[in-house]
């Protein structure tokens, strides 16, 4: 029996390519030639400006208890942040004790009004909530207490997502840069109709409170936030994400 030359040769003649090796952010799974992406999620591509990667974030929080800032290694653990890069560092150090010191005032500001009451009944008609003959003024008594209790809802807000930042939720560092980005505008156009008392020095405290959130998207702190989702390492070289 004679050998046919023409199907002699190697594997690669017959058109078996050996295996290549995954690109990054793949891995191989079970089963022949099958790669599957790891850790991003799908159509989530990244927004590639200059080798500076930008995306939504991969994933929201679901529920409140998700959301919640994990306590596991105890209260303490608010403090470790040596996993973090040093621009995530400054920033989250700047917003945990601006976050604290915002609350402590809000509670100093309440105790004061309730302690003028107390002292001077006149301090209701200093507020605009009673009239000067006595009359309570119930739209403005509502007016104060809903701006109050807005005021504590989104300063603990913030201070939730400050301790879910150190964790690395890219939601959380998007949440604040929205939430300071709004305070912005709104304290403009406050300012500019006259309604805002503190005038052009609230416009100047939410501007230092944005510088404040731009730590987070520094490079170095923003690979930390990509990479802490995706559970891997980014390459060092050049970046072969989707540029739009």
């Amino acid at each position: 029996m004679t050998t046919d030359p023409s199907s002699a040769g190697d594997s690669q003649q017959r058109g078996i390519l050996p295996p290549q090796a995954p690109a990054y952010g793949q891995q191989h799974t079970q089963g022949p030639g099958s790669w599957q992406s790891a850790g991003a999620a799908p159509n989530n591509e990244y927004f590639d400006f200059t080798d500076y990667r930008f995306r939504l974030p991969t994933a929201w929080p679901k529920s409140l208890d998700a959301a919640k800032p994990s306590f596991r290694k105890g209260f303490g653990s608010i403090f470790q942040t040596a996993h973090m890069p040093m621009d995530a560092r400054i920033g989250y150090w700047i917003w945990l004790v601006g976050c604290v010191f915002a609350i402590v005032a809000w509670l100093f500001s309440i105790a004061v009004i309730a302690f003028g009451v107390l002292i001077n009944p006149f301090t209701l008609v200093a507020t605009g909530m009673v009239g000067i003959f006595g009359g309570v003024r119930w739209g403005m008594v509502l007016l104060f207490v809903a701006t109050m209790l807005f005021a504590l809802v989104m300063l603990v807000l913030q201070l939730f997502m400050t301790l879910k930042v150190r964790e690395g939720a890219e939601w959380a560092r998007l949440g604040l840069t929205a939430i300071t980005l709004a305070s912005i505008v709104y304290t403009i156009i406050l300012t500019a109709a006259g309604l805002e008392s503190g005038g052009a020095g609230s416009v100047v405290t939410n501007i230092l409170s944005f510088l404040m959130v731009a730590f987070f998207w520094l490079p170095k702190a923003n690979e930390w936030f990509l990479r802490t989702t995706d559970g891997g390492t980014p390459p060092s070289g050049p970046r072969r994400s989707a540029r739009h």
